[in-house]
C-alpha cells in the first residue's frame, strides 16, 4: 500500500511502509522518494511511495541450450524465448527499463537479472526477491555491455523459482 498523496507524512508512516528501525534515520528512506534529490529529504517528496519499487509475476519455462540449463525467462544470450514476464518494464530505472532475462544458470550456479540499457550500479533498489528468496544489489557482480545491463549473482545452488514451471512473483524493493 503506497503512502498518501497528500496531508501530513509521519515518521511512523515511513517505517510502516518502508520497514525500518529505532532510531529511524531519513538516509534510510530516501531510496523511495518520489521527487526530490540531494541530501535534504522533505517529507512531501514521499507523497504516493511505496515500499515495493515494483512486481513482475514470471511465468517460469526451462530449457537446455548447449548443455546448459537455463530457468526462467529468456529472451537474450540462448536465442530462445523461455517462460514470460507480466510486463516487462521494470520501474525501478527512470524511464522504465525492459527486462529481457531474469534466470538461473543450473551449471554454473548463477542468478542473473538483464535489462535493457546502460545503467550504473545505483541505490534505487536493495533486494530482489524470487519466490520468497532475497537477492541483494550489493551481493551482485554488476556488468554492463551492447547496451545492457547485468546483475550476476554466483554461488547459487538452489532454484530461486521452486520449479521449472508455474508463476512466481518477483519483487524489487
Amino acid at each position: 500500500m503506497a503512502l498518501q498523496s497528500s496531508g501530513a507524512i509521519s515518521f511512523a508512516n515511513l517505517q510502516t511502509e518502508f520497514g525500518g528501525s529505532h532510531p529511524i534515520t531519513m538516509g534510510e528512506y530516501s531510496a523511495y522518494r518520489v521527487s526530490g534529490s540531494g541530501n535534504t529529504i522533505s517529507m512531501n517528496q514521499f507523497y504516493g511511495a511505496a515500499g515495493t519499487l515494483d512486481t513482475q509475476t514470471v511465468a517460469v519455462g526451462s530449457v537446455t541450450w548447449n548443455t546448459l540449463a537455463y530457468i526462467g525467462r529468456i529472451n537474450n544470450g540462448v536465442g530462445v524465448d523461455i517462460g514470460s514476464i507480466s510486463d516487462g518494464s521494470w520501474n525501478v530505472k527512470d524511464p522504465e527499463a525492459t527486462i529481457l532475462a531474469l534466470y538461473k544458470l543450473t551449471n554454473y550456479h548463477t542468478f542473473a537479472l538483464t535489462i535493457d540499457g546502460t545503467y550504473t550500479n545505483s541505490s534505487d533498489w536493495t533486494t530482489m526477491t524470487v519466490n520468497g528468496n532475497d537477492y541483494a544489489r550489493t551481493s551482485a557482480t554488476h556488468t554492463t555491455g551492447n547496451g545492457q545491463t547485468n546483475w550476476y549473482w554466483y554461488s547459487v545452488t538452489i532454484n530461486p523459482f521452486g520449479a521449472t514451471s508455474g508463476d512466481v512473483d518477483v519483487t524489487w524493493t
